[in-house]
C-alpha cells in the first residue's frame, strides 16, 4: 500500500466540502473582486482599508475582496432575481488583508449563505467542526454590524476568532438589496486545518450503562448557554459522556422580565461501575448550585 499525497488541507477540504454538501449547499465560485460599497459592508478580519485593483474585472468592482461574504450575498442576490427557490451557496477561496506597503496576506476561508433559519446554518458549521474534531472552540458573542445580535454567534479557539455566522440585520438586507432574510457565515480555514484530527483515536468503551438528568434553570437574558454548558461539563467531572442542549423558553409574566429558562440534559457515564440514582442526583445538584452561585440560576418549578 502506497501512502496518499493528498495534502493535510487537501483532507480537511474534502471533509468540509462533504458535510456541507450532504447538508444540501451547492459550492460556488465567485469573483475575488467587489464593488467598493460592497467591501465597506463587511470586514471582520481587518481594519486596513480594501485593495484597489488598477483593472477591475467588472465595473465597479474594483476592491480586493477582505471577505467571502459580499460575493456571495451578491451571488444570491443574482438568484433572487432569477426567481431561483433555492439558494444555498458555499464557497472555498481566499481573501486579501491588506499589510500596509507590503502585498496583501492571502487567507483560505469558507463562506457560507443561506436562507435557513440561523439555528440551522449554526448546526451546519458545527457539524464541520465535528467532522475534522477539532476541540478547543467556544461559541461567544459576535460583534458584527452587519448581523443581528440575537441572531448570530462567533466561535473562538484561544484568543483567535476562527469564524462566525449570523442573520444579516434589516439594514444589511436592504444595503445588499435582497428580496428575503438571509444567514451567513465565515470560516478561517487555517487554525481548523492545523488542528484537525485526521486520524481517528481509539477510546475504549465503557462495560457500564449511562445515566441522564434534565436540568430546566431560569437565568438572566444576557446568560448564554456555552457559559452554562462549560459549568455543567466542569460539575461533572470525569462522568461527563455529553451535555445536550434541549430547549428556551421566554415568558415574562411566568419568569419575569429580562428572564429564560434553559432546559438541557446531561449523560454520565463511569468506566468503573454503573452509577446509582443518588450518584446522578448528587452530581445534578452540584450544577444546580454552581449555575446558582456563577449566574445567579435557579430551578424552575414545574
Amino acid at each position: 500500500m502506497f501512502p496518499s499525497h493528498r495534502t493535510r488541507e487537501d483532507r480537511v477540504l474534502d471533509k468540509v466540502r462533504g458535510v456541507l454538501t450532504a447538508s444540501g449547499f451547492d459550492e460556488a465560485v465567485t469573483l475575488s473582486v467587489v464593488e467598493p460599497a460592497l467591501s465597506d459592508a463587511v470586514s471582520p478580519w481587518t481594519d486596513q482599508p480594501a485593495l484597489r485593483s488598477l483593472t477591475p474585472v467588472l465595473r465597479g468592482a474594483d476592491r480586493l475582496r477582505r471577505s467571502l461574504v459580499p460575493s456571495l450575498l451578491a451571488a444570491r442576490r443574482t438568484n433572487e432575481s432569477l426567481a431561483n427557490d433555492e439558494i444555498e451557496l458555499f464557497e472555498i477561496a481566499r481573501v486579501y488583508l491588506p499589510q500596509g506597503n507590503d502585498l496583501p496576506r492571502e487567507e483560505k476561508m469558507l463562506g457560507v449563505v443561506s436562507g435557513r433559519s440561523f439555528a440551522e446554518v449554526r448546526g451546519a458549521v458545527e457539524s464541520v467542526f465535528d467532522a475534522v474534531r477539532i476541540d478547543g472552540l467556544a461559541a461567544g458573542e459576535a460583534a458584527i454590524d452587519l448581523l443581528d445580535p440575537s441572531q448570530s454567534c462567533c466561535w473562538r479557539r484561544g484568543a483567535a476568532m476562527v469564524g462566525y455566522a449570523g442573520r444579516l440585520s434589516a439594514e444589511a438586507q436592504a444595503r445588499f438589496d435582497l428580496r428575503g432574510p438571509a444567514v451567513v457565515a465565515e470560516l478561517h480555514l487555517a487554525p481548523l486545518i492545523e488542528a484537525a484530527v485526521l486520524v481517528p483515536q481509539y477510546v475504549p468503551l465503557s462495560n457500564y450503562p449511562a445515566v441522564s438528568r434534565d436540568i430546566n434553570l431560569v437565568v438572566d437574558e444576557n446568560v448564554r448557554w456555552a457559559e452554562i454548558a462549560a459549568v455543567a461539563a466542569e460539575q461533572c467531572g470525569p462522568f461527563a459522556e455529553a451535555v445536550l442542549y434541549r430547549d428556551t423558553y421566554r415568558d415574562a409574566q411566568r419568569l419575569g422580565p429580562e428572564k429564560k429558562s434553559l432546559l438541557f440534559s446531561v449523560v454520565l457515564r463511569s468506566r468503573e461501575a454503573t452509577l446509582t440514582n443518588q450518584q446522578a442526583d448528587d452530581i445534578r445538584q452540584r450544577i444546580v448550585d454552581a449555575c446558582g452561585r456563577r449566574f445567579g440560576a435557579v430551578l424552575r418549578a414545574g
